[in-house]
């Protein structure tokens, strides 16, 4: 067991002049972590301090002295109780994690053609036995931050899986560039403007996660009887239009009102083995298309296959809010949380809700006054069942707590 416990700090600046946030942040967390130097540093930035992000990093860094820092610029940051999406946001989480083994690592060290052919040569980069502190077998999280202009997350993900199994990858894509090369990334003081970065983190932590979708399921589940690729054909022997629409017609005014305004989405069962199917149940996904003459619907889910089972869902601001909070109940069962790191949709805070800091205003009713640093994404990343995906409209946050 390490020496001494676990400790967290976080700090959030929504001053606009890059030096005075940096200043700001760098005093509360000192303030917080006394002369400890942090073993992991997050850094979200807005793009209003993109030009200065470099800087902001290196001083951060020199600073603090950290093991390992990740971090990347987005649209809006979170911190404790509250969201800073619409102005200037500086967001930083500090760990000091005695036992805990940690790399960082980047999308560029990968070996690609080795990978595709062995997905196991994926240790040969990420390897927590060459931590020289605190030597572990196998990571039990990846955190994960990627530029959505460069980094093929259909191909990335599914390797994780393949080299480390079922672990939880957690994290998001930058947000807030409006093309390719203006997002920043940073590891370990090194900034780059395209693919992504990461840590392994395994060890003396506990590492709990929650994906909230945010939506609520209508209608009955049905099975796919008949499709190719992503198009659904048959959904229990029927026209899949149709069955849509028998679903529709026993909607509320205001749930049909919801179709027309945010659109149908479908929740594909991840689990089949189950007899009875709820919310966590279904890894939503948009209908991207339907072909009225010929009565299919398309799916955004390549995965999408016959005899699977799937059902229609909802999203709206109280089923997002019901579902998150859903979703915290269940974490409060795993103990008092050290910190918690957020990674919130640009569709979400004030894009959804009729409040401000509602996603964060959840997090801290159900887990306390605990140290959080955040970012809204351009897409989260979060395990659904026993494997990571690209999410879209979610809320998904890693909660750390010792490991006893």
């Amino acid at each position: 067991m390490p020496s001494r416990p676990m400790s967290f700090a976080s700090a959030m600046s929504d001053v606009a002049c890059s030096t005075d946030a940096l200043n700001e942040v760098l005093y509360l967390l000192s303030d917080q972590l006394g002369d400890s130097h942090p073993d992991l540093l997050v850094i979200f930035a807005t793009m209003h301090h993109q030009a200065e992000y470099r800087r902001i990093c290196q001083e951060l860094d020199d600073s603090l002295k950290p093991r390992v820092m990740i971090g990347c610029t987005c649209s809006g940051v979170i911190g404790i109780r509250h969201e800073q999406q619409e102005g200037p946001g500086l967001s930083v989480l500090a760990g000091v994690m005695p036992g805990v083994a940690l790399q960082g690592f980047s999308y560029e060290q990968f070996d690609w053609p080795a990978i595709i052919d062995a997905p196991s040569a994926m240790h040969d980069t990420i390897d927590l036995s060459n931590d020289p502190r605190h030597p572990t077998d196998e990571p039990a999280a990846i955190f994960l931050l990627a530029d959505p202009f460069s980094t093929p997350m259909i191909k990335l993900l599914p390797t994780f899986a393949a080299a480390f199994g079922p672990i939880p990858v957690i994290g998001g894509m930058a947000s807030g560039a409006r093309s390719a090369g203006q997002n920043q990334l940073t590891l370990n003081g090194s900034v780059m403007s395209e693919g992504a970065v990461g840590v392994a983190i395994g060890g003396a932590v506990d590492l709990q996660t929650t994906v909230s979708q945010g939506c609520r399921a209508v209608g009955e589940p049905m099975l796919i009887t008949k499709s190719h690729r992503h198009i659904v054909q048959e959904l229990g022997g029927k026209n899949p239009l149709l069955a849509l629409r028998e679903v529709a017609t026993k909607l509320s005014q205001e749930d049909r009102a919801l179709i027309e305004q945010n659109g149908l989405h479908i929740g594909r069962v991840i689990n089949e083995y189950k007899s009875r199917f709820g919310r966590g149940d279904f890894l939503i996904r948009n209908m991207v298309g339907v072909d009225a003459e010929e009565g299919y619907i398309a799916i955004g889910d390549p995965r999408v296959r016959t005899g699977q089972t799937i059902q229609f869902h909802l999203r709206d601001a109280q089923s997002a809010e019901d579902d998150l909070r859903m979703m915290l109940d269940a974490q409060q069962v795993h103990g008092d949380a050290k910190a918690v790191l957020l990674f919130s949709c640009n569709g979400r805070g004030v894009n959804l809700f009729d409040h401000p800091h509602a996603d964060a205003m959840m997090v801290h009713d159900a887990l306390g006054n605990v140290p959080l640093a955040g970012c809204f994404c351009a897409g989260e990343i979060g395990p659904v069942g026993n494997q990571s995906h690209l999410h879209a409209h979610t809320a998904c946050l890693a909660v750390f707590r010792e490991r006893v």
